[in-house]
């Protein structure tokens, strides 16, 4: 946000979520205290007559939501791309499905061949499938129950009466409501592992995939063919994309691992200017710090912290994201049967930035927005993955996310179960800045536009008011903490009222808040 005559300017209807610590000048007595979600009593189960989410006796029973869930307009549903993760299954004499066209799985211990078969029809050579990455579809009217309707597309073990739509390892999909050509209304981006890079997809419905496809970049002066991957990448890990409606830009968050000795878990950026590239190479740029090591010591008695995965988004002025935090209690096994890297629980924590780029935790005590559930809930051992941004209705926030009962390095594949389930938030209330008794919080200069300030806050158990002072800290005459007529109670949208019965603030100004028992989130000029 660029500063003009030495105040902020800010956008009409736009919320500014006061846990921004850049538009904050001073504060008393404030406590920052994130919010945890309410979690929607909703599951998605792996189907037991679905061997490609439920994979039979010795096997695993998981799906993830590495990938979207958005509300469609175009057809009036809630609709979900997720996927299934059948492997390692080559292993297991029930466990060799057949899904042509998808190279799943390789037939024995030799990974780039199927059935003798080493490139697709298109001469591209398969490089490793053995996990059994499967794109799944399901739908909502309601957002809660879904269904995972019978398409046709794929067979798999000569049966088509299956949701498969493709193989990306978390397909984050779009609806590009400009694209002049119906067939690539819908485009998704993804890791495919037959390939082991990055790949573009088009489709007119959201359904019918198609990669055999050229799409147009006339901005760029050229045309992109999607039998080529948009990125070469090895690491499967997430690559949650996200338009910034804002900036203009494609972002891309991914996990990939350092070359050291831990082979430590850290978030990744890259970005856009179209899902056909070019995109920038990849860098690291939210890592675990000593801090996040001692957090994980303290919590957990862990050996230290990763960061498994990264979903965000742009929330008016602010980016949000949801950091999964693996706190590794104990090392991999050598020899042990089905071993994973390392094993330990994880959690969704708040992180937030200006740019996209440059992110910083809600709070320094790290505290869980998204907790694992307690006692025998579905999620009390990781919440392991997110949608790649939450569906915002109304005055709601929903995030659909990835919870499993058992930690990261359980060896016992038949334990290894992963669900859906759903977290909401109310808007704007992601970190609360709160006061136990009286407190102030003071913005910096301010340049508004034309309008009513409107206040997200709780007050129920106290009062919150308002006094608005020019750059120089001289309260403005009417505007002052005794002109207000107080807040006193739980509202997401206060308009500030004072005695004068003016509402209305020209030029720039310094917004104080005076709390007293109260939690305050956010605030918003109407125009």
């Amino acid at each position: 946000m660029e500063i003009v005559n030495n105040a902020h300017p800010l956008r009409g209807g736009e919320s500014v979520l006061l846990l921004d610590e850049a538009l904050i000048q001073e504060e008393d007595g404030i406590t920052r205290v994130v919010q945890p979600c309410v979690k929607t009593p909703f599951v998605m189960e792996p189907d037991a007559d679905k061997p490609w989410e439920a994979c039979g006796p010795g096997m695993s029973k998981r799906i993830h939501l590495y990938g979207t869930a958005l509300y469609d307009d175009l057809v009036g549903k809630y609709r979900m791309w997720y996927f299934g993760r059948m492997g390692p299954h080559w292993r297991v004499p029930d466990g060799n499905y057949q899904i042509p066209g998808l190279y799943v799985p390789r037939t024995d211990e030799r990974p780039f061949h199927c059935n003798g078969v080493t490139a697709d029809r298109y001469g591209r050579a398969f490089v490793d499938n053995d996990r059994g990455d499967l794109t799944l579809y399901a739908e909502s009217d309601d957002g809660i129950n879904w269904t995972k309707p019978e398409l046709g597309i794929f067979t798999f073990n000569g049966s088509s009466a299956n949701n498969i739509i493709w193989d990306l390892h978390g397909a984050s999909v779009f609806i590009d409501r400009d694209e002049e050509d119906k067939d690539q209304r819908y485009k998704a981006i993804g890791f495919c592992r037959r390939y082991r890079s990055i790949f573009l997809l088009t489709s007119p419905d959201g359904i019918h995939w198609d990669d055999n496809v050229t799409v147009s970049l006339p901005e760029q002066g050229r045309t992109h063919n999607c039998l080529e991957p948009v990125v070469k990448r090895s690491n499967e890990g997430t690559f949650n994309v996200i338009w910034d409606p804002i900036d203009a830009i494609y972002r891309a968050y991914s996990l990939q691992r350092f070359d050291d000795s831990d082979k430590r878990r850290v978030i990744c950026y890259s970005e856009s200017p179209s899902l056909a590239g070019p995109w920038k190479d990849s860098y690291p740029i939210l890592e675990p710090g000593n801090w996040d090591d001692e957090i994980a010591r303290r919590r957990y008695g862990a050996l230290r912290a990763e960061f498994h995965n990264m979903s965000a988004f742009r929330y008016g002025g602010l980016h949000i994201g949801l950091l999964g935090v693996l706190y590794v209690t104990a090392e991999q096994i050598p020899g042990e049967k089905n071993q994973i890297p390392c094993d330990g629980p994880i959690d969704g924590q708040f992180v937030y930035s200006r740019d996209g780029i440059s992110w910083q935790h809600a709070d320094r005590a790290r505290t869980v927005a998204l907790p694992r559930g307690a006692g025998d809930a579905f999620d009390r051992g990781m919440i392991i993955g997110t949608a790649k941004e939450p569906i915002i209705e109304g005055d709601e926030v929903h995030w659909y996310y990835t919870g499993c009962e058992h930690t990261h390095g359980e060896v016992d594949m038949e334990k290894r179960v992963k669900r859906l389930g759903r977290a909401t938030w109310q808007r704007d209330r992601f970190v609360a800045l709160a006061a136990a008794g009286e407190a102030m919080v003071a913005t910096k200069p301010l340049l508004p536009p034309a309008g009513t300030l409107e206040v997200n806050a709780d007050a129920a158990g106290g009062q919150l008011q308002v006094e608005l002072c020019r750059p120089d800290g001289r309260v403005v005459d009417g505007y002052s903490r005794e002109d207000c007529l107080p807040l006193q109670r739980d509202d997401l949208r206060w308009q500030v009222r004072w005695q004068n019965g003016e509402t209305a603030i020209e030029g720039a100004v310094q917004i104080r808040f005076l709390l007293n028992r109260s939690k305050l989130y956010s605030f918003t000029f109407r125009t």
